[in-house]
């Protein structure tokens, strides 16, 4: 009898063990300052939720870098499981905004590792609540606000040419980068542009403004800080140096600036002939030529200024 009474006790218990740890969870590193009420509160939780899902030793003496379990609520997995499903159906995913912030870990505080803007194309590795880590083109990852992300077919795999021939052609008609390097610098142009052109490839990096890593204005600055020309580390203030230019009468060597974001200048490149540029970009994690005269960067051209006298 007392058998059968202490079970009739102890079922609830086990319902409700049973329960919790069926339900959909996250994990959370507990950083200094953090309680367990200040991480349920960011959570939009109470602190049983977090006992529930927990076992803690002593839930009043959190340790930093310990790992915590965040229960997901029910409508918030309702809400998000159609984007889930579509996005991992593939594995693939393009960003649907401009500008958006890469960082480190899976929330607004972590450290930005760079931005990216519309249309890249990202391999998704993993979800966490709100957030998708995401490998960049360049081979990078980190995490992005899921939001930010649709859903999209793999990239085509290069498919091989059925006979030598053939394959011959297509590489006769696209030259090598180095192939494109040498023809260009054999044009005689500016100084500056040669220095710019010979960190094609480099990486870009957040706030960077040497070999190590650029963003647009940090490369553009280095560039002519090479050749005695002192510029801010801002495409907006580097718009306000220098003669504008109109689009037509562009020389390699001038600046050329993009509106990506908002309604003001956001981007900055190097002028280098036949209507390409080249720039640090975000997007595709590198220095890279682009054009001027199709696609994103004709749509998003603002204007020109000349840093470079003759």
């Amino acid at each position: 009898m007392h058998t059968l009474k202490r079970w009739g006790w102890m079922a609830p218990l086990v319902s409700l063990m049973v329960a919790a740890s069926a339900q959909q969870t996250i994990t959370y590193t507990v950083k200094k300052g953090d309680s367990l009420s200040t991480i349920a509160r960011r959570h939009g939780l109470r602190v049983p939720d977090l006992l529930r899902v927990n076992k803690l030793r002593n839930p009043h003496a959190l340790q930093i870098g310990d790992k915590i379990k965040i229960p997901l609520k029910r409508a918030s997995l309702q809400g998000r499981s159609s984007i889930r499903s579509n996005a991992s159906a593939s594995g693939w995913a393009v960003l649907n905004r401009d500008r958006v912030n890469v960082r480190v870990a899976p929330r607004l505080s972590a450290a930005r590792i760079t931005l990216v803007d519309r249309w890249t194309k990202v391999r998704i590795l993993a979800r966490q609540g709100e957030w998708s880590r995401v490998q960049l083109p360049n081979g990078r990852a980190g995490w992005i606000k899921s939001e930010y992300l649709s859903p999209t077919k793999p990239p085509r795999e290069k498919q091989v040419a059925k006979s030598s021939r053939v394959s011959l052609k297509r590489v006769s008609r696209k030259p090598s980068r180095l192939q494109t390097l040498a023809a260009l610098k054999s044009r005689g142009l500016p100084e500056a542009v040669r220095s710019a052109l010979a960190y094609l490839g480099s990486r870009y990096r957040y706030g960077g403004s040497s070999a190590r890593g650029f963003d647009c204005s940090g490369f553009t600055m280095h560039v002519f800080r090479k050749h005695g020309i002192v510029l801010p580390h801002s495409s907006r203030a580097q718009f306000r140096v220098g003669v504008p230019v109109a689009r037509h009468e562009l020389r390699p060597g001038d600046l050329v600036f993009f509106r990506t974001r908002g309604r003001s200048v956001s981007h900055v490149g190097i002028y280098i002939g036949d209507g390409k540029f080249i720039h640090a970009s975000s997007a595709r994690g590198r220095v890279r030529i682009d054009t001027l005269n199709s696609g994103y960067y004709k749509k998003r051209y603002v204007g020109a200024r000349r840093i470079l006298k003759r």
